[in-house]
């Protein structure tokens, strides 16, 4: 049975991960758990602790972690080893902008689609001449998923008037994870229960720093 790991925990994996990504070290190299603390600012004893909570014992002495595997193992755990297609609702600048977000590459991640109301968007690319990214018109994302039914995430970047409506129409046609950037917190129906609903809005986080900041004076 697969271990139910908390998301604190995970939280604090995909930090690691982000470090070896920043890092860029070469495949047969190995990082020690200091060298983490430096990049995530997490202790290196919660590092070792965290790796050894997840079997990861790939770690030696005086020599601390292969980077290679120390890769895999984090991949393994995150399930990013599978790779993952994602949608996005909104093609306007911030949809676009994620759309063409370079990491997520590295990430596994690929953004396959976008979907919009306005006319003077829909079948446009957006991206690079390498990799673009087509706008389809909301009204064709049942049929597309029908047909592509590995993609079940969804990047939600609408205006808020339309942003509960449009989640419960990602639920009909069968989206599972969700992750709202617009300016209002949306909620699951009851029924919901297996599916992931993240609300990331922007502002939120830079009034929090903004107070913070100022409290502090």
């Amino acid at each position: 049975m697969k271990k139910k790991i908390s998301l604190r925990v995970i939280k604090r994996i995909s930090f690691y991960y982000e470090a070896l990504l920043k890092l860029n070290l070469p495949q047969n190299s190995y990082i020690s758990s200091k060298k983490i603390e430096e990049i995530t600012g997490i202790s290196c004893n919660q590092v070792r602790q965290d790796f050894f909570y997840l079997g990861i014992s790939i770690g030696k002495q005086k020599k601390g972690y292969q980077v290679k595997k120390l890769f895999k193992e984090l991949k393994k755990v995150l399930s990013i080893d599978r790779g993952a297609r994602i949608v996005i609702i909104g093609a306007g600048r911030i949809g676009q902008a994620l759309s063409n977000y370079k990491l997520f590459k590295d990430r596994n991640i690929t953004v396959t689609s976008l979907f919009d109301i306005k006319p003077e968007l829909i079948g446009k690319q957006v991206g690079k001449d390498d990799y673009q990214v087509p706008i389809m018109h909301i009204n064709d994302l049942a049929n597309y998923l029908q047909e592509n039914h590995d993609i079940k995430i969804a990047l939600l970047t609408i205006p808020e008037e339309a942003a509960q409506e449009t989640l419960d129409m990602l639920l009909r046609v069968g989206i599972r994870g969700i992750i709202n950037y617009a300016p209002k917190i949306l909620k699951l129906p009851d029924e919901a229960r297996d599916v992931h609903l993240v609300n990331d809005c922007i502002g939120a986080s830079l009034y929090k720093v903004v107070y913070q900041l100022y409290q502090r004076k």
